[in-house]
């Protein structure tokens, strides 16, 4: 019997690649983080955290701490090379820490800070330090599960999407609300178009939605799958998007004609995150069933 290749042992429930690099990325899952040679295919490193389960993970811009939330309510970050365990932020939500943002400060000159949200649906920001981290702001405004946060390009602003129908937009320097969407669904998934001009949204009521980014009004809305939608990542240019949902298959997307350009099937079980790398050569899909997919993007 010969090992071919180990994988996660439950859902898998993020990914994310550290900025510029598309050699390398970073899957979570019940009791650990594993990072993945992307053109081997194969596991360089595993993290082990026994009985519980990691919800999201994020890297700093420079790729020196991997930041990641668990259903235990703490904050973990590990160095990347070893796997160490560099700090804890201890009773970071009352719940899971269930959604994370690094903001894109330069880590070798501290403080630099984390964006969190629980299932307590409070959003909390972090400033971290090299000997300690402080709670600077905790944001209650959401009344069920922060499902993603995502950071504009600097730091001026953060958009969390809960399940309680709601998209909320964070000033980061007053810490006060700018501007709140609302649909009657639950959000899964919220990012910022590269230009910041616009925001996108999905969630389980099958659709993805385009908003003004200046003024929260609706400005179209795309049917996007005919079940759940899970998740949503655009790449660095802004002409495409890709998704992926509870019907299995991850989609391409033209953004400005909001249509699918290309299909990818082979999950057996819900989709629960997508990612394009830097390099926009290759799409990362992970899902329930605990599979990880690596999908050639095609040219526009």
């Amino acid at each position: 019997v010969e090992l071919r290749a180990p994988c996660h042992c439950g859902p898998v429930n993020d990914i994310c690649f550290p900025a510029g690099c598309s050699d390398l990325f970073i899957t979570c899952s019940i009791y650990d983080i594993r990072i993945w040679n992307s053109a081997l295919r194969q596991e360089l490193l595993r993290i082990q955290v026994p009985n519980l389960e990691c919800k999201c993970i994020g890297i700093t811009p420079n790729g020196q701490t991997i930041v990641s939330g668990w259903t235990d309510g703490k904050i973990r970050a590990f160095f990347p090379e070893s796997g160490r365990l560099k700090f804890v932020i201890s009773d970071a939500h009352s719940e899971a820490v269930t959604a994370l943002a690094v903001c894109n400060d330069d880590e070798t000159r501290p403080p630099w800070r984390i964006v969190s949200g629980g299932d307590d649906g409070r959003v909390r920001v972090w400033n971290v330090t090299s000997s300690h981290q402080q709670l600077l702001h905790s944001m209650k405004e959401h009344r069920s599960t922060v499902h993603c946060i995502r950071v504009n390009a600097d730091n001026s602003q953060c958009v969390s999407a809960s399940a309680d129908g709601s998209c909320i937009v964070w000033d980061l320097q007053r810490y006060v609300r700018l501007l709140a969407l609302f649909e009657p669904t639950v959000f899964q998934s919220v990012l910022y178009h590269p230009d910041e001009s616009q925001i996108l949204t999905c969630g389980e009521n099958h659709k993805i939605s385009y908003w003004d980014a200046s003024n929260g009004q609706a400005i179209r809305v795309v049917g996007g799958s005919n079940k759940e939608m899970t998740s949503l990542d655009v790449d660095p240019i802004g002409d495409r998007f890709v998704s992926g949902s509870a019907d299995k298959l991850v989609k391409v997307w033209h953004y400005d004609d909001g249509i699918s350009t290309a299909i990818g099937s082979g999950h057996s079980g819900k989709i629960t995150a997508v990612k394009i790398s830097p390099d926009q050569s290759t799409i990362v899909s992970v899902g329930e069933e605990g599979a990880i997919f690596l999908w050639e993007m095609a040219a526009p």
